[in-house]
């Protein structure tokens, strides 16, 4: 079976970001039937009508600049470092999961009807990574950030644990690079786990959604 990694000459994000929502109940999934209009939503078994795709542009952006600096090469021969392609990954990749929960809590808080100027103080007050996968992500979803992971691992009958150990573990080698300009701990091992995982981090994503933020959606009120 071919991974992501070995992936060079297609975009990676026609591939993990082809998810669509249920223009009805918000169920989000990859249901090739919802690319006909008003076929039967398999969640809600209502007419849905047409379909759209869940992730915006920047998330497909990201996603494919993680493969693009995966398969990259340096100008110039091995230094005795961390080398580019593999740096560049692993900052691509760790800037995608926090686009994915930006992602995630604004559609939550939109669909509790927050006000757009509170949703912006939250925001503005969390503005690290590390907060809004604390505070703020337990303030918003009433639960913190490894228990929902454990209801998505139920949700979908996945275990979704270790691509968030990597996402933590590819966080601190992303710290450790933009703080200090180390970066010993950024292996090509690392960046291949970090690509090949891609499909895991949008499947949680996703589940998470289809947990949290669905129940909340009024029929065609988003």
């Amino acid at each position: 079976m071919v991974s992501l990694a070995e992936i060079d000459n297609q975009d990676i994000s026609t591939l993990v970001c082809d998810f669509m929502i249920c223009e009805r109940c918000g169920e989000v999934d990859r249901e090739h039937s919802r690319m006909v209009a008003n076929s039967l939503c398999p969640a809600c078994k209502k007419p849905a009508g047409v379909a759209r795709l869940y992730y915006p542009i920047n998330i497909r952006v990201l996603v494919d600049l993680v493969q693009q600096a995966y398969h990259s090469y340096a100008p110039v021969g091995p230094i005795s470092g961390p080398q580019a392609p593999v740096v560049g990954t692993i900052l691509y990749f760790c800037t995608l999961r926090e686009a994915l929960l930006n992602h995630f809590l604004l559609a939550f808080l939109r669909a509790e009807h927050v006000k757009a100027s509170l949703i912006e103080k939250m925001l503005d007050d969390n503005k690290l990574a590390s907060q809004k996968f604390t505070s703020l992500f337990s303030a918003v979803v009433g639960k913190s950030w490894s228990e929902a992971v454990g209801e998505a691992s139920t949700h979908d009958a996945t275990d979704y644990r270790p691509v968030s150990d990597l996402m933590k573990s590819a966080a601190s080698i992303r710290n450790e690079f933009l703080h200090e300009g180390t970066g010993w701990s950024a292996t090509r091992d690392v960046a291949t786990e970090c690509i090949n995982s891609l499909p895991a981090l949008f499947g949680l994503f996703v589940a998470l959604h289809n947990i949290y933020v669905r129940p909340q959606l009024a029929n065609g009120d988003f």
